[in-house]
């Protein structure tokens, strides 16, 4: 407001804003704050992609460490005996009825993921130490079954439910616990895991035949060995270090994954928490709401909701971001421990 007080004597007026200057306010307000918001946005984007960063960081250096003090690098306990030599189910590779088998000495195909070993790495001791002990009921070693045995042992549910923000990237808005993972669905709220372990390269299921480049190496969900560092029947073989020979920062240790997009997803089972990069990066499908459910096999990839790309550690510890321009035979290729494939450092 402007006063207009000429005379001492005579009473103050008072002029207001006209019509034509309050536009003008508002219009430069207007472009202030459309010029302050992609900025912002970028901001708190760039905060979540660094929190991303050293969510992943931490879950490489755990296993690095599991791996330094127990031999090899986590694995999971498979849900069923798969312990197979392709995917006809034919011929066992170890012991009849598997390895873990109570019969055969072992702990029981209790569905526990990789995740569950390398809480203590990640401050988590006394989460661990209730899912070892409830495991080793009589209950929880049995062969998983969603009614209460294996992971699923009722005693159980709500620490598989705790989401944790070391499993948990904050772009990723449908990282949050449900009841939509397979093998859990409409009977258990489950914690969802953003990260997950390199398969290696190999084809889900027979019939997944796109993304191959005329090389499927079919992994089926039931062979003893793929390429990379972790799957459901790696504790037939545990992986080691030493056995990445394609060097320690060529190859994908763990990448992220969007929640919605891929319902093997819970965080603390074994059949949730790997993925494949014959899958190309980011491959997304949004426009059916049935594909991700009915086509589980072409979702088992790594993808991310920050733009361009997603973030893997490797197996030397490093974070990276790798564009999901990336040539598909060059991501498949650092998705393998030992294939010795040439990768130049401009790759």
């Amino acid at each position: 407001m402007v006063a207009n007080c000429q005379h001492p004597f005579r009473r103050c007026r008072t002029r207001g804003f006209t019509l034509v200057e309050l536009l003008v306010v508002i219009a430069i307000i207007g472009v202030l704050v459309a010029l302050l918001l992609p900025a912002i946005q970028a901001a708190r984007e760039a905060a979540r992609r660094t929190t991303c960063t050293n969510n992943l960081k931490n879950l490489g250096l755990a296993v690095i460490n599991y791996e330094g003090a127990v031999g090899n690098i986590p694995y999971s306990h498979n849900q069923w005996p798969q312990e197979h030599d392709g995917p006809d189910e034919a011929n066992w590779v170890g012991p009849v009825d598997g390895k873990l088998a109570g019969k055969n000495g072992g702990p029981g195909y209790t569905g526990k993921g990789w995740i569950v070993d390398i809480l203590p790495q990640l401050e988590q001791q006394g989460m661990h130490d209730k899912i070892q002990t409830e495991l080793e009921t009589p209950a929880g070693s049995a062969n998983f079954d969603i009614r209460g045995r294996g992971i699923a042992v009722k005693t159980l549910r709500d620490t598989v439910g705790i989401q944790l923000p070391v499993i948990t990237c904050p772009s990723d808005p449908s990282a949050v616990p449900n009841d939509l993972q397979f093998g859990w669905e409409s009977k258990a709220t489950v914690a969802v895991t953003s990260y997950k372990g390199v398969l290696g390269d190999h084809v889900i299921w027979p019939e997944f035949t796109s993304h191959t480049d005329g090389n499927p190496l079919d992994c089926h969900n039931n062979v003893a060995g793929c390429n990379g560092m972790f799957w459901r029947t790696a504790y037939f073989k545990p992986v080691t270090l030493r056995t990445i020979t394609d060097g320690m920062s060529n190859t994908f240790m763990i990448g992220e994954t969007v929640a919605s997009q891929d319902l093997h997803g819970a965080a603390y089972y074994a059949d949730g928490d790997w993925a494949s990069c014959n899958v190309p990066l980011n491959f997304f499908n949004f426009e059916d709401p049935t594909f991700v459910y009915d086509q589980w096999y072409e979702q088992r990839g790594f993808r991310s909701r920050h733009p361009g790309g997603a973030h893997f550690v490797l197996a030397d510890g490093s974070v990276r971001f790798v564009n999901e321009g990336i040539d598909h035979a060059i991501y498949r290729a650092q998705a393998t421990r030992n294939g010795e494939e040439l990768i130049s450092s401009s790759n």
